[in-house]
């Protein structure tokens, strides 16, 4: 019976044996698809404060284009035809121009607001440093739609 008793211990114990690394095994598997997915969440967040740097400096933009034409269109004789303006450490340069359209008394209005994408203070940007543009155009008449039409006089 001692033999037969183990027998069954020695066959238990084959049967374990093979079992005995597997932890160590799952661990590692775990440690890897866990680190896997943390590479994915960081490339995520790094690209989500970029694309929130860009549209920060986008929007920033759009307000010195609309102060630009704004002034334009109140013909305000102190609207610069060029300046520089630096927001949030970002250097924006704004050109506004009004041009006669012939010999209407209309006038066209055009703000351009240049500046250097940053990317943000991140030290490897998902793009390299490019220079934005937008450009905003829009005409005004010099004369009041009532002016210059002509009044139709009862017979």
């Amino acid at each position: 019976m001692n033999r037969v008793t183990s027998m069954a211990q020695l066959r238990a114990l084959k049967l374990l044996r093979p079992q005995r690394g597997m932890a160590l095994i799952e661990a590692l598997m775990a440690s890897a698809v866990l680190g896997i997915g943390l590479v994915g969440a960081m490339q995520l967040t790094v690209k989500t404060l970029y694309m929130a740097s860009e549209n920060r400096q986008h929007t920033l933009a759009q307000q010195l284009a609309q102060e630009g034409m704004d002034c334009l269109m109140a013909q305000a004789s102190t609207c610069p035809a060029e300046d520089l303006v630096t927001l949030q450490g970002v250097r924006y340069t704004r050109q506004a121009n009004s041009t006669p359209r012939g010999a209407d008394p209309i006038w066209d209005l055009r703000v351009s607001v240049e500046w250097t994408s940053t990317g943000g203070a991140l030290s490897s940007s998902p793009a390299p440093a490019a220079l934005r543009r937008i450009t905003w155009h829009s005409s005004i008449s010099t004369l009041p739609n009532w002016e210059g039409t002509p009044t139709v006089t009862p017979l």
